[in-house]
């Protein structure tokens, strides 16, 4: 490859990492706090390429009789990857991949105050904070507490933890969490006690409810049960991680 069509892959490269910056498809990839640091390397490697194509084109009189092709192969896997990432783009991790994905435990099991749950009937929380606080409040925030979580639908079969009374048939609540990039993605995920009919895994869903902190054991892969009180059905957010 010679170095001009180098500084025009490289260019490329930048141009991608800016536009997916831009259009947010990098959540696909990487996690959400990465964006200012993506759009500055795009930034970077645009004014590298065009510093570089600016050089030679000084420097093509005088090196004209000296320009030849250089064969490597691997400045060609960067043409794929641009490719890759334009056209065929993968969507990102879903239900699909919950039975291959390590489920998040909390990171400590201590007894900890944690602070009161926002006001309101049901308060809307994320999922890991009602997995951590059934697993670690000593001040029992969650007992006799409404709460609202949203996620998608997986059967507790599929990767899922045996219940405290060892069953494994019905269905979870889960988000997938990635805190780097796809590859370390983790799902956190509770047990949904609910009398609703069978919904298609990777149904998202609203969920009211009460969790039972009591079932958040070793047993249960500190997975607890949620009572649902309501269930909804919602389209899918634009950015299907959870925060971390």
């Amino acid at each position: 490859m010679t170095r001009s069509t180098s500084n025009i892959v490289l260019f490329l490269i930048g141009v991608m990492t800016v536009k997916m910056t831009w259009d947010g498809s990098f959540a696909r990839y990487v996690a959400v706090g990465f964006r200012p640091y993506l759009a500055l390397t795009g930034i970077a490697l645009i004014a590298l390429a065009l510093s570089a194509m600016r050089q030679d084109l000084r420097r093509a009189a005088s090196n004209a009789s000296h320009s030849h092709s250089h064969s490597d192969g691997v400045h060609w896997l960067l043409v794929c990857a641009v490719v890759v990432v334009a056209f065929v783009a993968p969507p990102p991790l879903s239900h699909s991949a919950v039975s291959t994905i390590h489920t998040e435990f909390p990171a400590a099991l201590e007894q900890q105050v944690f602070p009161p749950l926002p006001p309101g009937d049901a308060p809307e929380i994320n999922l890991a904070d009602a997995v951590s606080r059934a697993a670690r409040d000593s001040t029992d925030s969650l007992v006799d507490r409404e709460i609202t979580v949203t996620g998608f639908i997986v059967r507790t079969s599929n990767g899922g933890a045996p219940r405290s009374d060892g069953s494994t048939d019905g269905i979870d609540l889960a988000r997938i969490r990635i805190i780097c990039c796809a590859a370390d993605a983790r799902t956190v995920r509770v047990h949904l006690a609910t009398d609703t009919p069978q919904l298609p895994e990777g149904t998202w869903v609203r969920v009211r409810g009460v969790v039972d902190p009591q079932s958040s054991t070793p047993a249960t892969r500190f997975i607890p049960t949620l009572h649902v009180s309501d269930l909804t059905e919602i389209p899918a957010p634009d950015n299907q991680y959870m925060p971390r």
